[in-house]
């Protein structure tokens, strides 16, 4: 059976993420270290070669250069990646797996860092033995870092496309036909299109004042922030949805891998 973890909105709209299973985290978590080996053995590489080539004497300082390396590799790669990437590194991004705010929001910086400095405890006395020990015993898996900083892996939903935003009736989008406001679309932050395909994705299975509510914020919200005003004749609703149809097809059009995810399910 499947682990879950249950998000209720202020708007009492519920989401629910599917937790990521041991297996696949400890894989991603592989995938993750043997990069990391291999960032490390290049930033030694360098640093020989930089003693090599002048005859030693700075070799001292190219120690000292490999060193804070190998300090950044090891405290900044997971920290970096988790930040940047929207909750995800290379190993989980293969994998399929998110890390997400307990709230269900996406992480920020300070979270990404306090979760992965936690990272040398989960990681003793062997392979994540704590970490495992600690993910077995509570029902959301959380790992010692993922409790200090409030976070939880989740599994991430395969891409979808813009189809499955806008019915195959619903075919005409004037904004698609508008270059200059596509380039605007294009300036959305990830986090604003992923917020933007699970609000369209999941429209559905929300109650109808909560819909009328949370499209009625969406539309406000993109109007003001990408200065494209809705034509009278568009409802909230589909002027949400045809923005993030554009946003999905741009991401498809620059060939981008994974373009966009909505962790969790119904």
């Amino acid at each position: 059976m499947k682990s879950e973890h249950r998000v209720l909105t202020p708007e009492s709209v519920e989401f629910v993420y599917e937790l990521g299973g041991l297996g696949s985290r400890m894989l991603a978590a592989l995938i993750d270290h043997l990069i990391i080996l291999g960032l490390l053995l290049a930033v030694w590489i360098v640093a020989l070669t930089i003693g090599a080539f002048t005859a030693f004497m700075l070799l001292p300082v190219a120690a000292a250069l490999a060193l804070i390396g190998v300090f950044l590799v090891n405290f900044g790669y997971f920290t970096y990646w988790e930040w940047k990437w929207n909750g995800q590194t290379p190993g989980k991004r293969a994998m399929d797996l998110r890390v997400i705010d307990d709230r269900g929001m996406n992480i920020d910086l300070f979270q990404a860092l306090l979760r992965n400095l936690f990272r040398l405890v989960d990681l003793t006395p062997a392979f994540y033995g704590f970490g495992g020990i600690a993910a077995l015993l509570n029902p959301r898996q959380k790992r010692i870092g993922d409790w200090a900083a409030g976070t939880l892996v989740v599994r991430v939903r395969k891409r979808v496309m813009p189809s499955a935003i806008m019915a195959p009736n619903e075919k005409y989008n004037s904004i698609q036909e508008d270059g200059a406001l596509r380039s605007r679309i294009r300036s959305l932050r990830l986090a604003e299109r992923e917020t933007l395909l699970q609000l369209c994705l999941r429209r559905n299975e929300l109650e109808i004042d909560a819909r009328q509510s949370l499209f009625a914020e969406a539309a406000a919200y993109l109007e003001e922030r990408l200065e494209i005003p809705r034509e009278p004749f568009l409802s909230e609703e589909k002027f949400v949805q045809n923005i993030a149809a554009v946003a999905l097809a741009e991401q498809e059009t620059r060939g981008l891998a994974r373009p966009l995810s909505a962790a969790g399910r119904r």
